[in-house]
């Protein structure tokens, strides 16, 4: 199978428009047309139709696309065994994630990568949200770290790390506390320091909150994990951090109806990426780098 029609499939389906995908592909919208045309014409199928001035994804194309992604995702395994015999090229790699992200996971992983591996340049863009997934599906960031990729992109997802979610306080918690953790009706009963919704801890607390019906006292809300906790070093309250924010206060996990609070950090990239081999190996090292770093915290 040809590589540029099944890049051309990911495209359209991705973008829903013919217009959008030959863009990101930089090709004309005819010769887009063409590729997709034949495409249906080899698979016997009706992968698109139109809709509005777009095009609607078939039920046919629904199936397809775990499989044209799996195809790619050899495709590129391929090509970078075919590298690895020849002369290493420069590579460069752009990591999308949150501030907070980069700063705790991206950046800490970043140098002793990079000593191992002197052909490849790490860049970063800060975004929240679906920003990220947008700058990867777009091309304009090699991967992206996010906690909640969406499963219909057709992206390869890569978990980097568990990250539990903890309280932070200057007084030291109980010795059952510190053991099994502090339940969020608990907790609730404090004044509460927290991140913003830019965080995917914050929305994780937030969907905990909404299942157990809790209306804690938010005694600040702010984008720095830093200033949250000054706040609760100078007594204004507890913190809520994810259990990457590096603290040199009393820490507790999080249990909400008996499950430890908390969320999965992934790397996220497009299967027909080029240097798909070198974004693997740079979501493993940072896999690798944060696994001692989750499991020493400071309780």
């Amino acid at each position: 199978m040809d590589k540029r029609l099944l890049e051309s499939f990911l495209a359209v389906y991705r973008a829903g428009s013919l217009v959008e995908a030959a863009e990101r592909l930089n090709i004309s919208q005819s010769a887009l047309s063409r590729r997709i045309t034949e495409f249906q014409n080899r698979l016997g199928l009706a992968l698109f139709e139109p809709s509005g001035r777009g095009m609607a994804a078939t039920s046919d194309a629904h199936d397809l696309l775990p499989l044209a992604s799996a195809a790619l995702e050899g495709i590129a395994k391929l090509e970078a065994a075919a590298r690895a015999n020849s002369e290493q090229p420069a590579v460069h790699i752009t990591v999308a994630a949150t501030a907070h992200t980069i700063e705790t996971v991206v950046a800490p992983g970043i140098a002793g990568f990079v000593r191992s591996k002197p052909n490849i340049r790490i860049g970063v863009i800060e975004a929240n949200g679906v920003e990220i997934e947008n700058l990867v599906l777009s091309g304009d960031a090699a991967m992206g770290i996010t906690g909640r990729p969406r499963y219909d992109t057709g992206l390869v997802d890569h978990q980097i790390v568990r990250l539990d979610i903890l309280a932070a306080s200057p007084k030291p918690f109980s010795a059952g506390e510190r053991r099994n953790g502090i339940d969020l009706r608990v907790l609730c009963e404090r004044d509460l320091l927290v991140l913003d919704r830019g965080y995917q801890s914050r929305l994780t607390l937030d969907a905990a909150l909404r299942l157990l019906s809790l209306s804690p006292s938010i005694r600040h809300e702010g984008g720095s994990g830093t200033v949250i906790l000054a706040l609760a070093r100078a007594g204004l309250g507890t913190a809520v951090i994810p259990a990457t924010t590096r603290t040199d206060l009393h820490t507790a996990k999080i249990i909400a109806n008996g499950v430890v609070l908390g969320m999965d950090l992934a790397a996220i990239w497009d299967p027909a990426l080029r240097w798909r081999a070198e974004v693997e190996q740079f979501a493993e090292a940072l896999r690798t780098s944060l696994a001692p770093r989750n499991h020493a915290r400071r309780r």
